[in-house]
């Protein structure tokens, strides 16, 4: 299927894919960490066989991370995993370097979520989609979009609230603070060991520091719907 706009080297996407009928397909922790571990291992020029890495090598899951990679197909600047969906903030470095990590990643984790199950069947829609960022202002709006998604999973329809109180507000913080499965934690410079999946450098310096970070997200959690 040809794509309204086809990926080009230097160029930052916004790339997101579902569940076959809305599936929920982040079921369980391990699940979630699988598909972490293979946001990391799928970004590579190298093959690899997730489960032989697991049970030949006799590395953990967190182990994965210790990889030598070599050289990697794109750079992620942000990435969110909700219960049926993901985002994933991705610049083009190498050409068809999109197209083999998502090819990867999601027939990687496909073919574990279907074994472990014992189902048959796509998992994921197909073909993923993805969003041509074509100004400074989008690219840096999704940050924001991007990590602030969870926030639907405990306060529905926040974002129609023409009013926020301050409560609620650092409540959604807390919340956000709270949860594993973004990068948003390691904008905040957390020490962990997820962070190797983002090359920031590859992204505009919107946030020098935590500090700017945690403005930026306070100014967007603030900001009325029109």
């Amino acid at each position: 299927m040809q794509r309204a706009d086809p990926f080009v080297v230097d160029e930052y996407y916004h790339i997101y894919n579902r569940g076959i009928d809305k599936k929920v397909i982040f079921q369980t922790e391990r699940d979630h960490q699988r598909f972490v571990a293979l946001l990391y291992i799928s970004n590579t020029k190298e093959s690899f066989r997730l489960d032989n890495i697991i049970n030949q090598q006799k590395k953990r899951l967190n182990e994965v991370f210790q990889i030598d990679r070599g050289d990697t197909l794109v750079d992620i600047g942000a990435w969110c995993l909700m219960p049926n969906h993901f985002h994933i903030l991705i610049r083009e470095k190498t050409e068809g370097g999109i197209s083999k990590f998502m090819l990867k990643l999601s027939t990687a984790y496909s073919m574990y979520f279907n074994i472990k199950r014992k189902r048959t069947g796509a998992l994921l829609c197909r073909p993923f989609k993805s969003i041509l960022i074509k100004n400074d202002n989008y690219l840096r709006h999704l940050f924001g979009y991007i990590h602030l998604n969870p926030i639907d999973l405990k306060f529905k329809d926040w974002k129609e609230k023409i009013k926020r109180d301050k409560k609620e507000t650092n409540e959604m913080k807390i919340f956000l603070n709270s949860y594993k499965y973004s990068s948003y934690l390691d904008y905040f410079r957390e020490e962990r060991i997820e962070n190797k999946i983002l090359s920031t450098k590859k992204f505009p310096e919107y946030f020098l520091g935590v500090h700017e970070f945690m403005d930026f997200i306070e100014d967007y959690l603030s900001t009325e719907e029109e």
